[in-house]
C-alpha cells in the first residue's frame, strides 16, 4: 500500500457491490505521504492487514491498522533449508496444491 488511494476506491466498489465488510490486506506497507490518516479515516475499511517487512513508525500506526510478522514464516523457511527439508509445503495449500519449489 502506497497512497492507500487504491484501497478506498476498491473498498468503496466493494461496499456498493453489497460487500458488508471489507479488510484492506497487503504484504508492504509503504504508508507514503497522508497514507495513514486517509485509510484510517475511511469508514468502508474494517481492518488494515500488513506484515512487518518494512517498518511502519509510530506515527503512521492506527486503530484499525494489523501488522502481522513475517519472522516465523522466514525462520521455518530457512530451518528447512538448512535441513534439506521442502520449502514448498509452506506455500501450499487447498486452494494452491500445485506449488512446486
Amino acid at each position: 500500500i502506497d497512497s492507500g488511494r487504491r484501497m478506498i476506491t476498491s473498498a468503496a466498489a466493494l461496499k456498493a457491490a453489497g460487500a458488508l465488510d471489507v479488510y484492506a490486506v497487503a504484504t508492504h506497507a509503504v504508508f507514503s505521504n497522508d497514507a495513514a490518516n486517509v485509510l484510517a479515516e475511511d469508514d468502508n475499511i474494517r481492518k488494515v492487514v500488513v506484515t512487518d517487512t518494512l517498518p511502519i513508525p509510530e506515527d503512521q500506526q492506527f486503530s484499525k491498522l494489523v501488522i502481522l510478522s513475517v519472522a516465523p514464516l522466514l525462520a521455518e523457511a530457512i530451518t528447512r533449508i538448512h535441513n534439506n527439508q521442502d520449502v514448498g509445503s509452506l506455500l501450499r495449500s487447498s486452494n494452491n496444491p500445485e506449488v512446486k519449489l
